[in-house]
């Protein structure tokens, strides 16, 4: 079944929305592999598995930022006398949220 919206997304969600709930879902993989590391310190393939999330994780926010500016507001947003993010659209501005 084709749960498409007038707009051609699935279940209504865009392209923004895709890639928050990707950085989400490694987010959380990140959080996991951290508890399991508190009692498992010494597991390498663990350790390696942690850095590919935090390496994905880095693509992702990099990806997110090209297309719809900073994911997260940090000091590296003050450009001048100003802050840089408020020239991007306001959450408001986008359609279908």
């Amino acid at each position: 079944m084709n749960n498409m919206n007038s707009t051609g997304n699935m279940n209504g969600m865009n392209d923004r929305s895709r890639m928050l709930r990707r950085i989400d879902a490694v987010d959380f993989a990140i959080d996991e592999m951290t508890l399991y590391l508190d009692t498992h310190p010494s597991d390498s393939r663990a350790l390696k598995t942690l850095e590919q999330y935090r390496k994905r994780r880095a693509e992702l926010i990099g990806e997110y930022e090209s297309r719809f500016g900073p994911y997260i507001l940090t000091s590296n947003d003050v450009t001048g006398s100003r802050w840089s993010w408020v020239d991007n659209p306001w959450p408001w501005d986008y359609q279908g949220n």
